[in-house]
């Protein structure tokens, strides 16, 4: 492990296709079979209210109905507003207090174990696969399918190595675009080349890159071409031809947007509009920006991704003894040409509570949900923002050895992730 991996660490010690992408019968059979052992185990009211999330999966591929949890506390409660440049606001939770949160089914399982100790060797691969993560193996990763029911497969004859940039520093080789072809296809960088994993039959691919320091690959709006990435470069690779190769692309992403932190404060964000993986349009939109964490990972008309702000701007909307605000996430209407801010506090009388870049979007449940993980001294969560209405609900908790462990790379197969 090198810096990049040890960096939120050491800041914390320091200074504390478009399409919805998923196999639709498969996934809502998976969330539908999830509320009948709910059912099974919560009684009649229970019921109701699962069966309503069923209809909803089918429809929007991902509840918009919280499952039934115990009332939450006033540590949980979420504030909202407008902050002084005009922008929306909501406020997390504490760290810390993410189980007592309502919960929302978007047909992940509510506890994710990505030590993957209790995962099975590859035989084919679990119905339907939901997300998919890494385990470490000495210097290598294993890829991990997971299941909506929580069954976890691991793939030990697939061997992937870090990838590295041209400054050495290295990082998993997974992010949130990587999972294509409803849930069939992976796709993970490897330095001078891309290996496809098809989760159906255990088998790999690889695609030649002119790089030694590819470090991003992720699936386009075209269906089956990718984009591999390394610091200064970009090229498309269509998997459905007999022999594909890598085309240069001048400027290309494998998002249908790009946030980015401008270079002015009065633009504080950045947002390229891509077609495929060409860049066909430029703009800002006003934020209380100073910079971006992760990769944007956008529907058809929003986009998302994790967020440093202005604390000339949060400063007036933290509480008492609640810390700096700093960090968070940033939803971006694009035909509105406007920004939506999910505010991080830290936690309250100096404690240790969310890592520096604690949130990173991993897609979106439907056109107004974010899923984002979040990761602190109390655990690491996957989330969900309504942007709409502020509202932030609990999706999955993922089972770490210890809250030091290095960044969870994790993709989804399930909702938009375009």
């Amino acid at each position: 492990m090198t810096e990049r991996d040890l960096g939120s660490l050491l800041e914390r010690a320091s200074e504390h296709l478009p399409e919805v992408d998923f196999a639709e019968g498969a996934w809502a059979a998976a969330v539908a079979g999830r509320a009948r052992r709910r059912r099974l185990a919560m009684g009649a009211v229970a019921a109701v209210a699962a069966a309503g999330l069923g209809v909803a999966a089918v429809q929007l591929g991902g509840s918009t109905t919280p499952r039934p949890t115990p009332a939450t506390s006033s540590a949980t409660r979420t504030g909202a507003g407008t902050l002084s440049d005009g922008t929306p606001y909501a406020v997390m939770p504490l760290e810390g207090t993410e189980a007592q949160l309502p919960a929302f089914d978007v047909g992940l399982p509510s506890v994710i174990d990505v030590r993957g100790r209790a995962a099975q060797s590859y035989a084919g691969p679990p119905r339907p696969v939901v997300a998919v993560f890494l385990r470490p193996d000495g210097a290598v990763f294993h890829p991990v399918l997971v299941s909506g029911d929580g069954a976890e497969v691991v793939l030990d004859k697939v061997d992937l190595q870090w990838t590295f940039d041209a400054g050495g520093d290295s990082a998993s080789p997974l992010g949130p675009h990587a999972v294509g072809g409803g849930g069939r296809y992976v796709v993970f960088p490897q330095g001078d080349h891309v290996v496809r994993l098809d989760t159906r039959t255990g088998d790999t691919v690889s695609y030649s890159v002119p790089s030694h320091h590819v470090e991003w690959v992720g699936w386009t709006s075209s269906a089956g071409v990718v984009v591999a990435r390394d610091a200064g470069h970009a090229w498309t690779i269509d998997t459905g031809q007999a022999r594909p190769s890598a085309v240069p692309v001048v400027d290309g992403y494998e998002g249908r947007y790009r946030i980015t932190a401008a270079d002015s404060p009065s633009r504080a964000l950045g947002l390229t509009t891509y077609d495929g993986a060409k860049p066909v349009a430029r703009g800002f939109v006003r934020a209380p920006m100073s910079g971006v964490w992760g990769e944007t990972v956008g529907t058809q008309q929003s986009a998302a991704t994790g967020a440093f702000f202005d604390q000339n701007v949060t400063a007036p909307v933290i509480r008492l003894g609640d810390g700096p605000i700093y960090q968070g996430l940033v939803a971006v209407d694009v035909p509105g040409s406007s920004a939506r801010v999910l505010l991080a506090p830290e936690n309250p009388d100096g404690q240790t509570g969310r890592f520096k870049g604690c949130c990173t979007v991993l897609g979106w449940a439907d056109a107004t949900t974010v899923l984002f993980q979040s990761v602190g001294t109390h655990g690491r969560w996957i989330l969900a923002w309504n942007v709409r209405t502020g509202t932030v609900y609990q999706v999955s908790r993922l089972v770490t050895g210890a809250p030091d462990d290095p960044p969870t790379a994790i993709a989804l197969a399930v909702g938009t992730r375009s």
